[in-house]
């Protein structure tokens, strides 16, 4: 970690072993209130900070995260009584809608900067090696299957191959996909099995206008992406997925989402349940600094759970569970690719969301990376059966 001052005197700290990216952290203070949020540890303020553009960041964002497990950063009284008052709100309809848009409906050609080219996969990629992170790889565009190197774009192929493996699912049966995308398992589902019935729900208009165009090689009389919320769907289904959608029902929402898609589920179906989870600690979600920020700024609404949490709420819905896969590792190097492509189109993302929305959303794909990495955030799958 590097740090100068606006003379332009220099600290660098920090120990000697090479991050994975080959860049320190490298801060520029502006101002010396900036100087005083750093050494008051106020490390909200000085991400705001950095937005405001007081505080210049460089290099190796993904050590972000790490800074709590060296200093006492915590949010300051008045800043968690105002994030735990906003954050405590039930998940309605109406407000997940708002929440689903603000964050997915920014301009598509934001997301298209650092998604994957053939799917637009909002979620965990599946890797060969995920451990090993080049940049220059990690920025590289694939086409998928054929890929001959670990690109993102064959990691999110291997992802809908894996979930529709585990799913076990069969000619002529239906699928439902909560939280569909850009349809990405709904294409991969019918080119396996033409004859099934395929359904997808997204609040996202940018979503469902991609994957109906997507879905359009297939039969009309073999899928549906419908924008709205889950909740409307009244059909029972064989199959039923939810990849990543499971941190927008709110941090009171997920005993009732778990039996509403018990509640659909046929009595012989499986259930994949796939999402980012959080480690248990002694301090509230709403009051630690980095879901604080990524909430007011980036991805309003969402809450994360601990695995122990999601298995006991599945359970108490009438699940069996069969399988829980740990895929940190895989989300850290996919949230890694999308951050170093993002960087390399700024001037398109700044273009729609100014400077202070393309700081914000360095800080947003950079932080939950290294998270992954240093276990304050986990990604889990689990397969689940009707008991």
């Amino acid at each position: 970690m590097v740090v100068r001052d606006w003379s332009d005197k220099t600290a660098v700290f920090g120990g000697q072993t090479e991050h994975w990216c080959g860049r320190p952290l490298v801060v520029r203070l502006k101002s010396r209130s900036a100087f005083r949020r750093l050494i008051r540890f106020d490390l909200s303020g000085f991400l705001d900070s950095f937005l405001d553009g007081e505080v210049d960041l460089g290099g190796n964002l993904y050590v972000l995260s790490d800074l709590k497990n060296h200093v006492g950063v915590e949010l300051k009284a008045f800043r968690g009584v105002a994030s735990l008052m906003v954050n405590s709100l039930f998940q309605n309809q109406a407000r997940a809608q708002r929440n689903v848009q603000s964050h997915y409906d920014v301009s598509q050609a934001v997301l298209d900067t650092y998604l994957d080219c053939t799917y637009g996969s909002y979620t965990c990629g599946i890797f060969e090696d995920p451990d090993c992170r080049v940049v220059a790889r990690l920025v590289e565009r694939g086409s998928g299957e054929h890929d001959r190197f670990d690109s993102l774009e064959k990691a999110q192929w291997r992802k809908y191959q894996e979930a529709l493996r585990l799913l076990d699912l069969r000619p002529g049966e239906s699928l439902l996909d909560i939280g569909t995308g850009y349809g990405g398992l709904l294409v991969e589902a019918l080119k396996s099995f033409p004859s099934i019935k395929a359904v997808g729900w997204t609040h996202s208009e940018n979503q469902v206008v991609v994957a109906r165009q997507r879905l359009a090689q297939f039969s009309d009389s073999s899928w549906e992406v419908i924008k709205g919320d889950y909740r409307l769907e009244n059909r029972h289904f064989d199959r039923i997925a939810s990849i990543g959608m499971v941190s927008h029902v709110g941090p009171r929402g997920l005993r009732r989402y778990a039996r509403r898609v018990r509640s659909r589920l046929g009595s012989r179906g499986r259930y994949l349940h796939h999402d980012l989870m959080i480690e248990p600690s002694i301090l509230p979600q709403n009051l630690q600094v980095g879901p604080v920020f990524n909430k007011k700024y980036v991805w309003p609404g969402f809450h994360w759970f601990t695995l122990g949490v999601h298995i006991r709420e599945l359970e108490s819905a009438g699940f069996r569970i069969l399988r829980v896969d740990d895929l940190s590792s895989h989300y850290a190097k996919t949230t890694a690719a999308w951050y170093e492509r993002m960087l390399m189109n700024e001037a398109v993302v700044s273009a729609s969301l100014g400077q202070a929305g393309f700081r914000a959303w360095q800080v947003f794909l950079a932080g939950i990376s290294g998270s992954l990495d240093n276990g304050g955030v986990r990604d889990y799958r689990i397969l689940c059966e009707p008991i």
